[in-house]
């Protein structure tokens, strides 16, 4: 089952603009993004999905693979599935966030390996269990709850499940079945070939407007989400802020 990964990389990002080649720590943040994709042996192949000639530069001189979409593509979702028509012999389409500079193996292993496991999935995605220096309050940090048999009930940026009778409990504890009381959502997709297309056309509904998650269009549409638990602890940038603790974590020695 080929699998492709496709990290879309614009330059027009609103809280940090052209974050995508910030390179404070001696390499571009995409560059980042596509080392630690590139160390998974589940996929297949990597490109870099971008609107900007610069960008195709930046990727070109780290030795990666880039093509160019459409400056028109509203989201990462519709660069994302306007690339893989380029690869029609991929049949498992990995969205690589190009703000994820601390991806590793590990959540991109599950996710692949989760998908093949469950064909029922039109989609898949990573959680992780709560950080603990994170405030469960922190609405940059989607919470996402699941089935018993982990497919997706819903995603939000409140605390989701509300537990009315112990409201102090730690979000990082295990529950007393031993799984995470909280899940934080990592934003990391995978999609069959022909779901990613369907999903690129269909229009923005209600709850995605209302929490400004992309991901919920798919489940008002009836639509199943796996949701695979990993340990995988990087942090996307968003903002200046993530920017520098980021470096701070990676500044080149010497």
């Amino acid at each position: 089952m080929r699998v492709l990964a496709v990290i879309p990389a614009r330059l027009a990002s609103t809280r940090l603009p052209r974050k995508v080649l910030l390179d404070q720590t001696g390499k571009p943040l995409i560059q980042h993004v596509w080392e630690g994709a590139k160390a998974c042996d589940a996929i297949d192949r990597i490109v870099v999905a971008t609107d900007a000639e610069e960008v195709m530069k930046a990727v070109k001189a780290f030795g990666g693979e880039a093509v160019m979409t459409s400056p028109a593509c509203a989201s990462g979702t519709d660069r994302v599935a306007e690339a893989a028509l380029q690869f029609p012999d991929a049949e498992i389409i990995v969205n690589v966030q190009g703000d994820e500079p601390e991806m590793s193996p590990e959540p991109l292993y599950a996710l692949v390996e989760g998908m093949k496991a469950n064909p029922t999935a039109d989609m898949g995605t990573i959680a992780v269990p709560w950080p603990a220096e994170v405030p469960l309050s922190e609405p940059g940090f989607v919470k996402v709850v699941t089935d018993k048999d982990g497919f997706a009930l819903y995603f939000s940026r409140n605390a989701i499940p509300h537990y009315r009778d112990t409201p102090e409990v730690p979000p990082h504890e295990d529950r007393d079945d031993g799984k995470p009381r909280y899940l934080k959502h990592v934003g990391l997709y995978a999609y069959r070939a022909p779901f990613l297309q369907e999903y690129a056309k269909m229009a923005q509904t209600p709850l995605e407007q209302a929490e400004a998650l992309e991901q919920l269009r798919a489940l008002e549409n009836g639509k199943r989400i796996a949701v695979f638990v990993s340990r995988y602890k990087g942090y996307e940038v968003n903002t200046p802020a993530d920017y520098e603790a980021f470096v701070a974590r990676n500044r080149p020695r010497g």
